[in-house]
C-alpha cells in the first residue's frame, strides 16, 4: 500500500508536466488503475481530457490527431490487455514517425509476475515500436515534472515517434482530498535536429535531376521541395500525403509510370535522369518503386527515419531535418528547362487523356470517386485517405490542391483503425474527410460508435465494392493455381453488407447518392457535423476501368513519339 495521497499527487505533477511541454489533449480510456491519472488529467485545465471507451480507438485517434497538429497527445489506460490494443496505432505512429503519448497503469512492483487479476508483464510491451521507455516511480514525486519533460521532448526530437511510460499504481487509488493541479512551469523547446551535410551533393552541377518524394509531408517540406525544383529545373514526383503543389509537380504522376511501364513511350525511358533526389519514405506508386528498385540511377536520399532504404538503391544517404538539407542543395541553379519540359509536356498528355477517359465510364466507378473526391471538397478541409485501393486512386485519378491537406496511415499500410485514425484528425479542430473501403470501415465499426458522442467535423466517404477490392489487381485473382472460389473466399472475402443502415443505427446521418451531381453535392457540403456517404461499385468492373483508362494514357504517350 502507498501512502493515502502518494499516487495522486505523483500523477498531477506528471500531467502538470504535459501540459508545460505542451500537450493540450488526452485520449482517457476507463479503467480502475488508471485513476490517478484520469483524475490527473480531468483537473489540468491545458489538457483537454477526452474519454475513448476502446483503446484500440483511442491509439487511433491520438495517430490522427498527432497526424493533423504535429503535437503528441496521451493515452492512457488501465492495467493488463488494455494495454496491448494499443498496438497497431503504435507501429504505425513508429513507422511514420508520429509523436504519441502512452501511459499505461500497472499493479504494483509485490504482484508482478503473479496471478492477479489484470496483471501481466508490461516492461518493454511495445518493444523496438517506441523510440523511449521507462517504468516509472511514482512514490518519487519530486521527479515527475522531469519524466514528463523528458518523455514529451523523446516523442518529438526526430525520429519522432510513439513513447511508453508504464505506472505501476498500489492502492488507494482515489485520494483521500482533491490535489490541486501543479504549477505552470516553463520548458525548453526541443531543439533543432542536426542534419548531415555532405559536400558532393549540393552541386549537382548540369545533371537532370528527378525529384521522388514520399511519407507524411508539412509546410516547411513542401516549400523546400518547390524551392529546390525550381533551381534544378527538376519535375516533383509526389506522393499525395507530400501535399506539394509548386509549378513544377507532376500532376498524374503514377499514370506517367505505370501506363507505360515496360514501353519506349514512356519519359523514365525517352527522358531518363541522370539522378533522382529522393525525399522520405518511398512513394505509393509501385511502379515508380520497381523503376526505383531497377534503374541503376544515382539516388540520393534524404530521410529521417530511422529504418533503412527498402528499395536498397540509394547511392548516398542523408539523414537530419529534411528541409535544411534540401536547402543546402541545387545551390548552382540550372538554366536549360528542356528536361523539365518534356516531363511536364507528358504530364499534360497524360491529364488530358485521363481527363477524357474517366469521364466516358458509367457512374459509380471508383476512380471517379477518388478523383471527385478531391475536387470538390470544401477549402481548408483535412481529407484522410485509407490504405489499399483509396490511396492508389488518390495517387493516380486525383489532382493536387493547395487548399487541403492529405493524410494516410502509410507507416505500415494498414486498414485498421482508419475511422478513428479519420476522428483524430477531426479533433485538431479542422473539417476533415476520410474517403475509406467497406473492408476497412467494417474493421473499424467500434470507432464508428463513438462518433455521435463526439462534436467533430467529419464526412466519411465509403466505397463499397462488397469485399477485398485490390486483390483483384494482384496475381492471385488469375493465378491458374487460385480458383475463382478459393480467391473470394480468402481474397475477395464478399460480406453482403452495407455501411449505411450500421451507421444509421449508432445515430450517424448516412446518404446513398446514385448519380455523380448528387455524389459531387455531397462532397461539396460544408462538413459541419458527422455524416457517412456511401457509395457501391462492383469489383470486377472496376479493374476493367483501371485498364482502359492506362491503355488509352499508353497510346496517347506513343503518339506523341511518331
Amino acid at each position: 500500500m502507498s501512502s493515502t495521497n502518494t499516487s495522486a499527487r505523483y500523477a498531477a505533477a506528471l500531467v502538470g508536466g504535459f501540459a508545460d511541454a505542451g500537450v493540450s489533449v488526452a485520449f482517457v480510456s476507463p479503467g480502475s488503475r488508471n485513476t490517478p491519472i484520469t483524475i490527473a488529467l480531468a483537473n489540468e485545465s491545458r489538457i483537454e481530457d477526452i474519454s475513448i471507451r476502446d483503446e484500440r480507438s483511442a491509439g487511433f485517434i491520438a495517430l490522427g490527431y498527432a497526424k493533423a497538429t504535429g503535437k503528441p497527445a496521451v493515452v492512457s489506460c488501465t492495467s493488463g490487455s488494455a494495454a496491448t490494443h494499443y498496438y497497431p496505432a503504435i507501429v504505425e505512429a513508429d513507422q511514420s514517425m508520429t509523436p504519441m503519448l502512452i501511459l499505461t497503469a500497472d499493479r504494483p512492483l509485490r504482484l508482478r509476475g503473479s496471478s492477479a487479476p489484470q496483471t501481466m508483464d508490461q516492461i518493454d510491451l511495445y518493444g523496438s515500436h517506441v523510440t523511449g521507455f521507462v517504468d516509472l516511480d511514482s512514490n518519487r514525486i519530486e521527479s515527475a515534472r522531469d519524466d514528463a519533460t523528458a518523455l514529451a521532448h523523446r516523442a518529438m526530437i526526430a525520429p519522432q515517434g510513439p513513447v511508453h511510460a508504464n505506472m505501476p499504481f498500489d492502492e488507494p487509488l482515489l485520494p483521500s482530498q482533491v490535489i490541486r493541479p501543479a504549477t505552470p512551469e516553463p520548458v525548453a523547446a526541443v531543439p533543432p535536429t542536426p542534419a548531415d551535410r555532405d559536400a558532393s551533393v549540393r552541386d549537382l552541377g548540369d545533371r537532370s535531376v528527378l525529384i521522388v518524394a514520399g511519407g507524411r509531408g508539412f509546410p516547411r517540406l513542401a516549400s523546400a521541395i518547390d524551392n529546390l525544383s525550381q533551381r534544378l529545373r527538376a519535375p516533383v514526383f509526389s506522393d499525395p500525403q507530400v501535399n506539394a503543389t509548386g509549378p513544377n509537380i507532376l500532376r498524374n504522376p503514377d499514370l506517367i509510370v505505370s501506363a507505360t511501364s515496360g514501353i519506349p513511350s514512356g519519359p523514365l525511358v525517352t527522358h531518363a535522369p541522370d539522378v533522382v533526389v529522393r525525399v522520405g519514405a518511398i512513394p505509393t506508386s509501385k511502379a515508380m518503386c520497381t523503376w526505383l528498385e531497377t534503374c541503376g540511377v544515382d539516388q540520393i536520399l534524404i530521410d529521417e527515419s530511422r529504418l533503412s532504404d527498402p528499395l536498397a538503391s540509394a547511392t548516398t544517404s542523408l539523414h537530419g531535418d529534411v528541409p535544411a538539407i534540401l536547402d543546402t542543395m541545387g545551390l548552382v541553379s540550372h538554366e536549360d528547362n528542356s528536361f523539365l519540359g518534356a516531363w511536364l509536356e507528358a504530364d499534360r498528355v497524360v491529364g488530358d487523356t485521363l481527363r477524357k477517359e474517366i469521364w466516358r465510364l458509367p457512374f459509380p466507378n471508383e476512380p471517379q470517386i477518388a478523383r471527385s473526391t478531391v475536387e470538390n471538397l470544401p477549402p481548408g478541409t483535412n481529407l484522410v485517405v485509407a490504405s489499399s485501393r483509396p490511396i492508389r486512386d488518390v495517387d493516380a485519378y486525383a489532382q493536387p490542391r493547395s487548399d487541403i491537406r492529405i493524410l494516410a496511415n502509410r507507416g505500415v499500410n494498414g486498414i485498421d483503425g482508419l475511422i478513428a485514425t479519420g476522428l483524430g484528425v477531426a479533433l485538431s479542430g479542422q473539417p476533415t474527410a476520410l474517403l475509406i473501403g467497406d473492408v476497412a470501415a467494417l474493421h473499424d465499426l467500434g470507432s464508428l460508435a463513438e462518433l455521435a458522442r463526439l462534436d467533430a467535423q467529419l464526412r466519411i466517404i465509403v466505397v463499397n465494392n462488397n469485399g477485398g477490392g485490390i486483390f483483384s489487381f494482384l496475381p492471385q485473382a488469375t493465378s491458374p493455381v487460385v480458383d475463382h472460389r478459393t480467391f473470394e473466399r480468402h481474397w475477395g472475402t464478399p460480406h453482403g453488407h452495407r455501411i449505411s443502415p450500421i451507421a444509421d443505427a449508432l445515430g450517424v446521418p448516412t446518404s446513398e447518392p446514385s448519380s455523380l451531381d448528387d455524389f459531387v453535392e455531397r462532397i461539396q457540403a460544408p462538413i459541419c457535423g458527422t455524416d457517412l456517404v456511401e457509395v457501391v461499385t462492383d469489383r470486377t468492373a472496376n479493374t476493367t476501368h483501371h485498364k482502359t483508362i492506362k491503355t488509352a494514357i499508353a497510346e496517347a504517350l506513343a503518339s506523341t513519339r511518331r
